[in-house]
């Protein structure tokens, strides 16, 4: 049975009321029952994947020396996220912002699907965005000791489809360019769920980079003027970081910002879109940006197949536009009698092969593969400073600061903002708009 509150009918007929009105009113009749505050939690990046499958085997194990991800395990810290998630008192509604599945497998999506229905038959809503693995992906496979074989993906009408109960249904409006949809999940709250991927370039590889198309952004801005005009707090969703993180990010790691972000973010901003929950780049970290007449908030969660596997609960003021968000982890799954030191150490042991193969063409030579790694897996968890980090690996970064080569201390330089995090704070803060 679907189980709905009294906040829920209050907030359905305020949709419906919106719908028939263009976007021009929203709300209840009676201002004593319209909604001040609302909770809603975040979650990213779960890659999801069913495990009929494969796990095991060359082909899986090539797979993950590649990506390393707790994949074997996704489904079981899907299933636990969700759990602690029907315990939290009054939760108004849940934020997933991409990459669902691990490839975009249709079996895996339809897996995810019947994990939210849990949430949304408790009378919990939840939103949805595509990542870049999520569709048109020629990467969707199973494993079978050696061999893969290719099975289903989805396409956007697809996806749009198995997820209707995740935001496409609740739609106010919705993006004739794109699956980016506007909804409103709480009373005077404007969601913008952005699809920022490029899944129809997805020929022989999916691409990781992001933008928002002009089309897509002048439907965007329409909206955004109408929230305006009508004082609704406006919440941005989408999968690529709309801020970079670090310094060097758009250097190293170009593709997990999205294309133009400096011009998109100030437009956005100045628009009245504040803050923006993102995902991606697996981590938790917060980052603030002042442009001439606003501010942009990028809260970017990490995922649940990476240590510490995080979650965010978020307690929202509306009139006062106040986010007080705190961040839990998964600690525990049936698979695992000591989940968190399980994940830790998959999630160090993968970057340090990761950044023993890929770290020469960065400049960083492979006997210093533990350093990048022990600094990456730092800025996954948020808050990170480079004074915690092991006395080898200072030493390290800090010969390679004083070094007379310009190359290596660019590098040096890029390492130390890497392992430093800035303000605000990642994991436990309040943010005032």
């Amino acid at each position: 049975m679907y189980f709905i509150s009294r906040r829920n009918f209050l907030r359905t007929t305020a949709v419906v009321g919106t719908a028939l009105s263009l976007g021009v009113t929203t709300g209840c009749s009676d201002d004593s029952d319209t909604q001040t505050t609302a909770k809603f939690a975040v979650l990213s990046d779960p890659h999801v994947y069913d495990t009929s499958l494969g796990t095991t085997g060359a082909a899986f194990e090539e797979y993950l020396s590649n990506d390393r991800k707790m994949l074997a395990e996704s489904t079981e810290i899907m299933e636990a996220m969700v759990d602690e998630l029907l315990k939290v008192d009054d939760l108004d509604f849940v934020l997933v912002s991409g990459d669902l599945t691990k490839d975009g497998e249709k079996v895996s999506h339809e897996k995810i699907a019947s994990l939210l229905a849990k949430l949304n038959d408790a009378g919990i809503d939840t939103y949805v965005v595509p990542g870049n693995h999520d569709i048109n992906n020629p990467h969707a496979v199973s494993f079978s000791g050696s061999t893969t074989t290719k099975v289903a993906t989805v396409t956007p009408e697809e996806f749009a489809s198995i997820h209707k109960n995740s935001g496409f249904s609740k739609a106010i409006f919705k993006d004739s360019n794109s699956l980016s949809y506007i909804a409103e999940p709480a009373d005077n709250v404007w969601l913008f769920a952005i699809d920022s991927c490029k899944y129809d370039d997805n020929a022989t590889y999916p691409e990781t980079s992001g933008e928002i198309s002009a089309e897509t952004l002048s439907w965007i801005m329409d909206k955004l003027a109408i929230a305006k005009a009508n004082n609704y707090l406006v919440i941005g969703m989408m999968h690529h970081g709309i801020i970079a993180h670090f310094a060097a990010e758009p250097l190293l790691f170009s593709e997990y910002v999205l294309d133009e972000y400096t011009t998109v973010g100030a437009a956005l901003a100045n628009a009245g879109m504040n803050i923006v929950f993102t995902g991606h780049f697996h981590a938790q970290d917060v980052v603030k940006y002042s442009f001439s007449n606003s501010v942009l908030y990028d809260v970017e969660t990490g995922s649940g197949v990476t240590a510490p596997s995080p979650y965010r609960i978020i307690n929202l003021d509306i009139p006062a536009k106040t986010f007080n968000i705190t961040s839990n982890e998964i600690h525990s799954i049936p698979s695992k009698t000591d989940f968190d030191t399980y994940k830790k150490e998959f999630t160090e042991q993968g970057m340090i092969e990761l950044y023993a193969t890929l770290g020469p063409a960065y400049g960083l030579p492979a006997e210093y593969a533990s350093v990048g790694a022990e600094i990456h897996v730092a800025h996954y968890k948020g808050d990170e400073t480079f004074a915690s980090l092991s006395t080898a690996s200072q030493t390290v970064v800090q010969a390679m600061l004083a070094s007379s080569d310009a190359a290596t201390v660019q590098l040096g330089g890029a390492l130390y903002d890497f392992a430093q995090d800035s303000a605000p704070t990642d994991n436990n803060l309040t943010i005032n708009l």
